[in-house]
């Protein structure tokens, strides 16, 4: 709850980061509690499943292009906090199943580390006169495709067996 911050936008059931954050004494028992039966009964309530989508306009971007605005998601505040614990337990057990050189959307890693790595085993290979390669693989709208629903109970599943 520390983490929230205040001023921003409630999601659909119209708690403000503000009102946990001041009430955090008493309503961190009751979150414990509640996200406890979530989690044996790997169900989330049908609100938190929904986000507020709103438009935010691009700066110096034409008003009448769609293409000028960006969708934020607005989220309820308990998800939020859900979300924060999970991501803080699943993160290291995922991070360390991944190969080093994943770079995309890990924490202290950027895709221009990657870039840099690259360049140097393509020069290491021109010393060495040997061939280098190079696969790209786009994965253009990859998440669009996923089946969302399967993908999380998935996710929990695995979380509840790991006792993360």
């Amino acid at each position: 709850m520390s983490k929230l911050k205040p001023g921003k936008s409630p999601g659909r059931d119209n708690i403000h980061p503000e009102f946990v954050i001041h009430q955090s004494t008493t309503t961190s028992g009751w979150l414990c509690a509640f996200y406890t039966s979530c989690y044996q009964r790997l169900k989330l309530p049908k609100t938190w499943r929904r986000a507020s989508v709103i438009a935010l306009p691009k700066p110096n971007k034409p008003a009448e292009d769609p293409k000028s605005y960006r969708p934020i998601s607005l989220l309820c505040v308990p998800f939020k906090i859900l979300e924060r614990m999970v991501h803080s337990r699943i993160e290291p057990v995922v991070d360390s199943q991944l190969p080093r050189e994943q770079a995309g959307f890990r924490r202290g890693r950027s895709t221009a580390d990657r870039v840099t790595l690259l360049c140097q085993d393509i020069e290491d290979s021109f010393q060495d006169n040997e061939k280098a390669g190079v696969v790209y693989l786009d994965l253009t709208a990859a998440y669009d495709t996923v089946w969302h629903r399967g993908l999380h109970l998935k996710l929990l599943r695995t979380i509840r067996d790991r006792h993360m």
